[in-house]
């Protein structure tokens, strides 16, 4: 046999024997134990079976096997505690004003004018722009009908003291004295504007204002438009002459044509019924709007000036016989007069505060309408004030304010919604 025959015969034999080593090393070879997983050793501080004096006497490999500590004896049990889910704080909303947040709760879903306070002291009077009709409706939103008269598109609403009656007037100029208890209309001449009433609901005051300027005239009148008789001329004046008939019935409007004492500081006079003398009242800023206090004793005002930022500043002062411009208080409060109300003694006012009044506020008003309103109380006498409340969920800008006699309940009509609402103060 040749030599190249028998390389060939020992080649073709290892082959088979690589081929016979690799299928058994893929298939038949039995696969190697699997060792468990080496566990670390932890020291454990738990509650210890044996005492430190035991623990001491035992070996290296005791207290492994007993899974006690191995180097130290821990002086304290070592407890581990799980952390706590932080829990949710839920802001707190008072339902009595305490000077936080607080509920403010809504009377009815109408929409509202001229609302006030009725003469039982705790319901109100509004008129129903949807309906066109008057209603009485205590807290809970149980409401009377006034009238079963439909009034269309009312403009303003002025109501008399004794709320039996009110002027009412319309877009057009159309202006009516409506008699709630006689179920009674009087029509006004159309040239008459800006009323007022007497205390007793017995006149009003008004301006009467002609064609030409020497036929404007600060008057007073019947309700039903007899018996007008002229006070004072007012000219060209007008818009100077704020028409507000003091509830001791001896002023009937102011008037801001002094000649002025300064850039911002003028004199506010007086005006009566009968050509009076009365002191004046010095204020310092412009825009000026008052209120009256329950008594006529003290008004409210607010002007604006550069020291305010031009906005509006509230001002306490006092506004009968020789006291008239004496005892002038600064509320600090940046607020309009109208958003304020006194209580039944007139020793409390209560307002109605933006929170971010805008600079220039005072002089644009349209500036606030998106603002929302703190309430607080001032202490008359002192000019002390309190922080009462702010309204829960975002709050509301107030159109106009009123009180419950007894001082429980604060009603506001709030300017986005034109609904009737009120907050809890006792």
């Amino acid at each position: 046999m040749s030599k190249k025959k028998i390389l060939i015969i020992i080649l073709f034999i290892l082959v088979v024997i690589g081929l016979a080593y690799l299928l058994y090393f893929v298939f038949f070879r039995p696969k190697p134990p699997i060792s468990p997983p080496v566990k670390p050793e932890i020291e454990i501080p738990a509650k210890l079976p044996v005492t430190k004096e035991a623990w001491q006497r035992m070996t290296y490999e005791e207290r492994k096997k007993a899974g006690l500590p191995l180097y130290q004896w821990p002086e304290k049990e070592e407890v581990i505690k799980k952390p706590k889910k932080p829990s949710v704080i839920m802001p707190k909303i008072d339902k009595i004003a305490q000077g936080r947040k607080t509920f403010i709760n809504p009377i009815s879903d109408d929409v509202v004018s001229g609302a006030t306070i009725s003469t039982d002291g705790l319901s109100s009077l509004y008129y129903n722009k949807t309906d066109g009709r008057f209603y009485r409706i205590d807290k809970n939103g149980k409401k009377i009908r006034l009238s079963d008269k439909v009034f269309y598109n009312v403009k303003d609403i002025k109501w008399a003291p004794t709320k039996d009656k009110a002027v009412i007037e319309y877009p057009d100029g159309f202006k009516t004295v409506y008699d709630f208890k006689k179920q009674k209309q009087y029509t006004l001449p159309k040239n008459w504007s800006d009323f007022s009433w007497d205390p007793f609901g017995s006149m009003l005051a008004f301006k009467s204002i002609g064609r030409h300027s020497e036929n404007n005239w600060l008057s007073i009148a019947l309700p039903d438009g007899t018996g007008a008789k002229a006070i004072e001329p007012i000219g060209d004046n007008a818009d100077k002459v704020t028409v507000s008939w003091s509830p001791n019935n001896q002023v009937i409007a102011f008037s801001e044509t002094a000649e002025p004492k300064g850039t911002w500081t003028h004199d506010v006079l007086l005006i009566g019924q009968n050509g009076e003398n009365f002191k004046s009242l010095t204020v310092d800023g412009r825009r000026f709007e008052p209120k009256w206090s329950p008594k006529g004793d003290k008004i409210v005002y607010s002007v604006y000036s550069p020291k305010t930022d031009f906005k509006p500043e509230l001002y306490i002062v006092n506004a009968q016989g020789d006291e008239i411009g004496t005892g002038l208080i600064d509320t600090g409060l940046k607020t309009w007069a109208h958003k304020c109300t006194f209580n039944s003694s007139g020793s409390t006012l209560y307002c109605a505060v933006p929170k971010n009044l805008p600079q220039g506020a005072g002089m644009l008003p349209e500036l606030a309408e998106n603002t929302t309103d703190d309430f607080y109380k001032v202490d008359v006498l002192t000019g002390e004030k309190t922080f009462l409340a702010e309204g829960a969920f975002g709050g509301y800008n107030v159109k106009n304010i009123f009180l419950s006699d007894d001082e429980s309940l604060l009603y506001f009509v709030d300017s986005d919604t034109g609904r009737l609402r009120y907050i809890r103060l006792k």
